[in-house]
């Protein structure tokens, strides 16, 4: 009887522990999101999903601006807004940062709502406090961006995650991006291929592929340079309006590299990053 009584003690005061630090992970998960889960490839592509599970889907238009169709001018001030919407869902959240591809901060993060968002990571990362969770459907956020002096384009990185009361079963993680040039960019790593361009995976490891269609059929080219201008990689299709290659580059080293995609006279260049 004692012994069935001391095992019943011991399981309920390890009930009420687990409880209890339970509930303060929850705590402290709905006060922000941890530095680094923005889904970019400057954060190896983590996202709320390492923390909440499942399988993150991609939306576009979730991350909004106020810098003109012309371009940001650099050193100017604009304003960021994050929207995460799931209907049925009420409670929220988010991580933003705007990087480059190697995962620099470009720019710099400005509060302007300091009761429902806060920075981390050094002020690399914006994101929720607890102020700012609570929702019905949707939840909205502001703040604003010094644009850089010293980069031509810049990619805002959002991850974000919606769930109802808390349960995490019902979690849904979304990646959202928004690219924005300086004013007076008009330079060719801009994509004109248009949506057929797929590079994947990027960041790569083992294998680059790459392809694209064409209205016309004509000579294609691929080149692959590293930051040192050096050719390391080169293929080449004749005349033909569709383009498919496979690129092995497990035995490159890991860094930045531009991909020179020409087609006829169409020429687009290319990021991409190689963590092998």
């Amino acid at each position: 009887m004692k012994k069935t009584l001391l095992t019943f003690i011991i399981g309920l005061v390890a009930l009420v522990f687990f409880e209890s630090f339970d509930l303060k992970i929850l705590a402290k998960q709905q006060d922000g999101s941890n530095p680094g889960f923005t889904g970019s490839p400057g954060d190896s592509l983590r996202n709320c999903t390492a923390c909440h599970g499942g399988t993150a889907i991609t939306q576009a238009n979730w991350i909004k601006s106020s810098i003109p169709e012309e371009g940001f001018e650099p050193g100017v001030k604009y304003t960021i807004r994050a929207v995460n919407k799931s209907a049925g869902h009420t409670r929220f959240g988010f991580s933003i940062s705007p990087q480059a591809i190697d995962g620099k901060l470009l720019g710099t993060l400005v509060l302007t709502d300091s009761l429902r968002t806060q920075l981390n990571g050094n002020g690399k990362y914006i994101t929720y406090k607890t102020q700012g969770v609570f929702g019905v459907d949707s939840a909205v956020w502001l703040f604003d961006w010094i644009a850089p002096t010293d980069v031509n384009e810049v990619v805002f990185y959002g991850a974000f995650n919606s769930n109802h009361e808390g349960h995490k079963g019902s979690d849904l993680t979304t990646l959202s991006t928004l690219k924005v040039f300086k004013k007076g960019f008009t330079a060719i790593k801009e994509n004109t291929f248009g949506s057929s361009l797929h590079i994947f995976p990027n960041p790569a490891q083992q294998t680059l592929y790459v392809s694209f269609n064409t209205a016309q059929s004509e000579q294609s080219v691929i080149k692959l340079y590293n930051l040192q201008g050096e050719c390391v990689w080169f293929g080449s299709n004749h005349f033909a309006d569709q383009f498919t290659e496979t690129i092995d580059v497990s035995g490159m080293a890991k860094g930045i590299y531009l991909l020179h995609i020409q087609h006829g006279a169409t020429l687009s260049v290319e990021k991409v990053l190689l963590t092998n």
